[in-house]
């Protein structure tokens, strides 16, 4: 099978990287990093939406580009390999759930503003230390309609309009919309393990919401499934830059009379590490387009991509800080701001130990081990 992407979603992923080389660049990042500020985070989001990198997979009705998983996870990896602020993901990440909705005027009142630029959403979907499913949901829905309970860490809730909150009800995990600016509405800012963004802890007292329209369901699991991909696709992106970035430096370095990159226990390290990261991308746009296409192995690939880039990042990130030796130490080096992004990348939307266990079960059976749920349901 031919994992490879198409011309206009190879145009896609380089007209992105072109604009973050142009308008954003690592020593931008890096500044950013030192003092967030919600000025940039702002005009970048305008750009977002702008160039409608927001809006991939809402349909033209909405404003958006009416695209798949594949085309927005293309999207995600160009950021990635930027270390763009999360603050865009996190903007992309809450209009694809928001397009899930099957009520156009629900989704008129909130999908079109956000993908147009002119509403700001973030997304809430676990509680502290849950475990990524609907397990792991502590904000619970009262009869009439109210939230209550710890909504968790969320990425970049402070500046939010309204929070796409999960929470359980007698029908099952839904996805509510609810006022950012409500008294009911608790945000206490964090500071985050990644510089990159910014973080809030949100906890609901009887904060009033809207529940989004589905037509099955299951469509909480497939909403998870769908920022795995994402996650995973920013994660790719991000090591595949750490690597280049890598190896410019052990070309220019001399030691002993030769570019260190010559050193043969060096060219086998980062030989294993592009093989590593040249398989888990090609498996990142099939898992992609299995969503998109409705596969039967699109949950169990979502975790074994998520499981194998996990792996690649810490050893990425490893080899970025060792091969750059001193320098690689400190903070006036961009390898400190990759080696936090990734370490956030491999355990958001679940590590490896998480997903290694939901591939085991698929592949062995039920019963064979301690018994860890799909994010998709059981295998």
């Amino acid at each position: 099978m031919d994992f490879g992407l198409s011309e206009e979603q190879v145009a896609m992923g380089g007209a992105v990287r072109r604009w973050l080389d142009r308008h954003l660049g690592l020593a931008r990042v890096a500044e950013y990093a030192d003092t967030p500020s919600a000025g940039f985070d702002a005009g970048l989001r305008r750009a977002a939406a702008d160039l409608n990198w927001l809006g991939v997979t809402a349909a033209p009705s909405d404003g958006g580009l009416g695209l798949g998983l594949l085309d927005l996870a293309v999207v995600a990896e160009a950021l990635g390999a930027g270390l763009a602020p999360a603050g865009v993901g996190t903007a992309m990440a809450a209009c694809d759930i928001l397009a899930t909705s099957i009520d156009p005027e629900q989704r008129r009142r909130w999908l079109a503003p956000m993908v147009a630029g002119e509403l700001i959403g973030a997304t809430a979907l676990r509680a502290p230390g849950g475990s990524w499913d609907r397990d792991g949901i502590a904000v619970a829905a009262t009869r009439d309609g109210l939230l209550s309970g710890d909504a968790g860490i969320v990425g970049h809730a402070q500046e939010a309009d309204i929070l796409l909150v999960a929470a359980t009800s007698a029908s099952g995990p839904a996805v509510s919309v609810v006022a950012a600016g409500h008294p009911g509405v608790s945000i206490r800012a964090v500071e985050p393990v990644d510089p990159t963004m910014r973080a809030a802890r949100v906890t609901l007292t009887e904060a009033p919401a809207e529940p989004l329209s589905w037509a099955h369901d299951d469509v909480f699991e497939r909403i998870v499934q769908r920022l795995t991909v994402l996650v995973s696709a920013d994660l790719v992106g991000a090591a595949g830059t750490a690597m280049r970035i890598t190896l410019d430096h052990l070309r220019g370095r001399r030691q002993f009379g030769r570019a260190i990159g010559s050193f043969q226990a060096i060219q086998h390290e980062l030989a294993e590490l592009h093989v590593a990261w040249t398989t888990i991308s090609d498996a990142l746009w099939y898992t992609a387009h299995a969503h998109d296409t409705g596969r039967d192995d699109a949950v169990l690939m979502t975790s074994v991509v998520k499981s194998r880039a996990a792996d690649l990042a810490r050893r990425m990130s490893a080899a970025m800080v060792q091969f750059h030796g001193a320098i690689g130490f400190t903070w006036e080096h961009s390898a400190h701001l990759f080696f936090k992004r990734l370490h956030r990348d491999a355990y958001d939307f679940g590590d490896d130990g998480w997903h290694d266990s939901i591939v085991a079960t698929a592949a062995i059976g039920p019963g064979t081990h301690p018994a860890l749920s799909l994010p998709g349901g059981a295998p």
